[in-house]
């Protein structure tokens, strides 16, 4: 346990049992919802933009597939990061691990 500077171990364990813990953890299900959430809204983009990729990523030859796998996966991981950060500021997590 983390003792704050000035308060032994005893203290501290004493403190914090007294006090009660406002903020949640994340489960599994948040998680899981934000990833399927953001593979969904990747694999739509790449649908609606499919001509501009394939545009962008023509001159890369052979590695033009890559280049649109790694694209997907990139806007796959920025709405996944999004999403979850999203959800901690609607349940209000955000605020109160800042408040800390």
């Amino acid at each position: 346990m983390y003792a704050h500077h000035g308060i032994d171990e005893e203290e501290g364990s004493s403190e914090t049992e007294h006090e009660p813990n406002p903020v949640t953890t994340v489960g599994w299900t948040e998680h899981h919802t934000c990833a399927v959430g953001s593979l969904v809204l990747a694999i739509a983009l790449s649908g609606l933009l499919y001509p501009v990729l394939v545009g962008l990523t023509e001159s890369f030859g052979v590695l033009s597939t890559t280049a649109l796998v790694a694209t997907v996966i990139v806007v796959w991981s920025l709405g996944w990061i999004g999403l979850e950060l999203l959800w901690e500021w609607r349940a209000g997590r955000w605020q109160a691990a800042r408040d800390r």
